[in-house]
């Protein structure tokens, strides 16, 4: 497209004109990320100052320039890419670490920063950031959060959203937000985790950070098979051992990362773990004695220790290494990103091989196997487009095989241009359409990063939608026809905080099963209506615990009355009625989900206001966890909320927007 004039000068008046760079050079610099995707922008801004921000959103709102923000570009699914021309906003610029502050376990830091920048400020002062992306020492943090990406230390510390305490943006539209998850109302740090920039610019943060482990022992474990290595993962969860992170590789990654890094490992084994404790010796020594027995119970060859600090950091060198490793192969590396539950992963690698073998194309396989989370690595040629295709419909097919073994086509990557029509394999035409008006709720012009994660003409391929509870669709139809008759909605629970009992008010009570506790991949399932007192008996009777309180109130009610945002990180999946009646349907069984909007925080601690919550699937523990606490619910709107709001329920029937106390 052709950048007026008019809307260069005011850039140039802005930023300067160094900042302002329209040379052909500078363009096809940023035209391209990690992954095929390559498209030329019109107009490159180099961002020095996140004051500049919203002013250079509104020059560009005001004569409809799109817009892609851009760091670092790590990422493997074409997010970066300026599908529509316009203005990359490069952010690299914005590289400060503001502040640390040791005694309140925070820091702020802007969205530039390189993730390995803030992990060696805070080792000097004995913290750390538990997000550890294997790109740490180039990605930054506000492109971790965009993109949801997370790394190996999740399965016992959590993502990167539930990191992120506060965030300063900005809307397409120049609006700027602050944005702190205990300040009631919709868990928007979470929805905008993965949102690819698509509904905003992420400038700043203030993240959680954690005392260093003073004692940390990291293993070496070797199988005949990946799935033994696989399994051994899903018997540790059942014993209540939540390793600091679990590894793996497959023999071909082993072999190709051994011979690149010599990190010492054992290159006649089928598969290999990487599994790493933290905690007071005494802890670390019982669990290691069940981690060997678990082990050799899943006929481990070798189970080793790394015996000095110097051997452990030699085992991680090779993991971190295994992408340049593998880049070695091949010109080109395609790298894919599926999620399964954890008891899917054997079914899951069977059918990958199968598409391997099938497709002739080669691959080897990581995993953040605690989450069931897997990146095969293709490598290729662009230059033989036979090779390119073959590849491309292998990674189609290995996406879908994790959506038919119930997980999800992105983990932590994105979905970005080159996932985007497998949205449809994975979602129903109801969730897709939740997904688009909360686009349009905060991009109504399409400007910020434009043509990405929504498929094209997704109503013609969405998946059918599963029929829904017969209880869940008499609510649907009740929903439905307040709409058409105009009539408010006033939602309860078991009723225990309005106590009310006027004609307007629609019950989730009715909604009162446990649908399953699964004691393999430590999940429950229940509907809204569920009482606390209810689900802890049940639990009691499995021996199994979750984090909310066991106290009145309903576990829907808990979850959306905004008064337990720690609970929100244990959710994984949500089924939820919008103001329009549409049945919508988001995350399952597994612990990464970067596919869509995160519906499940946004109706976390929405107290009614964008639908009714009929079932939530969330984490449960073999050995008691700490509460959730209990925190202030005052809400605090903001332009997000009511614009997403006025796009859900634009007749205003289901409970109102909290008053901005500022008028």
């Amino acid at each position: 497209m052709k950048i007026p004039q008019t809307a260069l000068h005011q850039l140039y008046s802005l930023l300067g004109k160094e900042n302002v760079l329209t040379d052909e050079a500078s363009l096809l610099i940023h035209a391209y990320d990690c992954s095929l995707s390559r498209t030329r922008p019109d107009l490159l801004l180099n961002l020095q100052c996140e004051e500049h921000i919203a002013p250079v959103l509104q020059i560009l709102y005001t004569h409809k320039i799109p817009f892609v923000p851009r760091a670092s570009a790590t990422n493997h699914a074409g997010s970066c890419a300026a599908l529509n021309g316009g203005a990359i906003i490069n952010l690299t610029g914005l590289n400060r670490i503001l502040q640390i502050n040791t005694r309140e376990q925070t820091a702020w830091v802007q969205a530039g920063v390189i993730t390995a920048d803030l992990q060696n400020a805070l080792n000097k002062l004995g913290f750390f950031y538990a997000p550890d992306p294997a790109s740490e020492r180039v990605c930054t943090l506000g492109g971790n959060l965009a993109q949801n990406a997370s790394g190996a230390r999740c399965m016992k510390y959590g993502g990167t959203p539930d990191h992120v305490l506060e965030a300063c943006a900005v809307l397409p539209d120049g609006t700027p937000l602050h944005l702190a998850r205990n300040g009631g109302g919709p868990d928007f740090i979470g929805l905008l985790a993965g949102s690819e920039g698509t509904l905003g610019i992420i400038t700043r943060m203030k993240v959680k950070i954690l005392p260093l482990a003073k004692h940390i022992k990291t293993f070496l474990a070797t199988f005949p098979s990946l799935a033994d290595s696989v399994q051994t993962v899903t018997d540790l969860t059942a014993r209540g051992i939540i390793p600091r992170c679990v590894e793996a590789m497959d023999q071909t990654t082993l072999q190709t990362v051994e011979d690149f890094s010599h990190a010492g490992y054992p290159t006649d084994a089928q598969a290999l773990l990487i599994l790493e404790l933290d905690g007071t010796p005494s802890q670390i020594a019982q669990e290691a004695k069940e981690l060997e027995e678990v082990c050799r119970l899943n006929h481990a060859h070798c189970f080793q220790p790394a015996k000095t600090p110097a051997e452990r950091q030699k085992l991680w060198l090779g993991r971190r290494a295994a992408y340049a490793a593998i880049a070695r192969l091949a010109p080109n590396v395609m790298v894919g990103d599926g999620t399964v539950p954890r008891s899917n992963l054997p079914l899951a690698l069977e059918k990958v091989y199968r598409i391997l073998q099938e497709r002739g194309v080669h691959a080897s396989l990581l995993f953040h196997a605690g989450d069931g989370n897997f990146h095969p690595h293709f490598i290729f040629d662009e230059r033989n487009k036979p090779d390119v295709l073959r590849v491309k419909k292998a990674l189609q097919e290995v996406l879908r095989a994790c959506v038919d073994c119930g997980g999800t086509i992105s983990g932590e990557h994105g979905i970005g241009v080159e996932k985007r029509a497998e949205m449809a394999y994975q979602y129903d035409l109801p969730t897709l359409d939740l997904f688009a008006r909360i686009k349009r709720a905060a991009d109504p012009l399409n400007l910020a990063n434009p043509l990405k994660i929504l498929p094209v003409s997704y109503a013609e391929k969405a998946r059918p939608q599963i029929t829904p509870d017969k209880t869940v669709a008499e609510l649907a139809e009740a929903v439905r026809t307040r709409r058409q008759t105009r009539t408010p909605v006033i939602v309860t629970g078991n009723n225990t905080r309005l106590k009310t009992h006027t004609r307007q008010m629609l019950s989730t009570r009715a909604l009162d099963k446990i649908l399953d506790i699964d004691l393999t991949n430590y999940t429950v399932t229940v509907q809204a209506g569920v009482t606390l007192k209810k689900l802890w008996s049940e639990l009691k009777k499995h021996h199994v615990y979750c984090a909310l309180p066991e106290e009145t109130g309903t576990a829907g009610g808990a979850f959306s009355c905004g008064a337990y945002p720690d609970f929100y990180a244990h959710v994984l999946g949500i089924e939820a009625v919008t103001p329009d009646g549409s049945v919508v349907r988001y995350g399952g069984k597994f612990m990464k989900n970067s596919a869509g909007y995160h519906v499940t925080r946004l109706f976390a601690g929405a107290r009614g206001t964008l639908g009714i919550i009929t079932q939530l699937t969330f984490k449960i523990f073999a050995k008691p966890v700490p509460p959730a606490a209990k925190k202030s619910a005052a809400a605090e709107p903001n332009a997000l909320w009511r614009a997403l709001k006025n796009e859900l329920d634009p007749d205003g029937l289901f409970p109102a927007v909290p008053e901005d106390k500022n008028g």
